[in-house]
């Protein structure tokens, strides 16, 4: 027997990938999701809904409620959130830049935007100061 099923005959290369593939996959779509314990809400929402949004942000200005800081409103439309996500934020530096003492305040977190305060001067933050923040949340309900 030369081990070919004779009834179905030789595959053809393109089948025989595909076979090969399929298991790759269906685990690289499927349990790797992102999962998300608990929202400020206090809402529940469906697991499949839940998405990680990201970005880099640049464009400072002076807060006149807060002397000495400066603040960023962060645009999220696009991450097509439904309700306020959790957001996590740094700020990078360039390389000799003077370090900034405290740290990234979020505030005013809503649907499509948030609001980020920073101790510092502009003419610093001009120097290419950048804001890298994730938000996760979910998409649909």
């Amino acid at each position: 027997s030369s081990g070919i099923n004779a009834e179905y005959g030789a595959q053809p290369p393109a089948t025989m990938l595909l076979i090969l593939l399929l298991p790759l996959l269906l685990t690289l779509t499927s349990g790797a999701g992102l999962s998300i314990l608990r929202m400020s809400d206090g809402k529940t929402y469906p697991e499949p809904c839940a998405t990680l949004c990201s970005g880099v942000g640049s464009y400072w200005m002076r807060s006149n409620n807060y002397p000495g800081k400066l603040y960023m409103k962060v645009d999220t439309r696009d991450c097509n959130f439904v309700s306020p996500p959790i957001i996590t934020a740094t700020l990078s530096l360039p390389l000799y830049s003077a370090l900034v003492p405290g740290g990234v305040v979020i505030r005013q977190r809503y649907e499509r935007s948030f609001y980020v305060y920073v101790e510092g001067d502009l003419s610093e933050a001009d120097k290419g100061w950048e804001l890298m923040w994730s938000a996760a949340g979910f998409n649909c309900q």
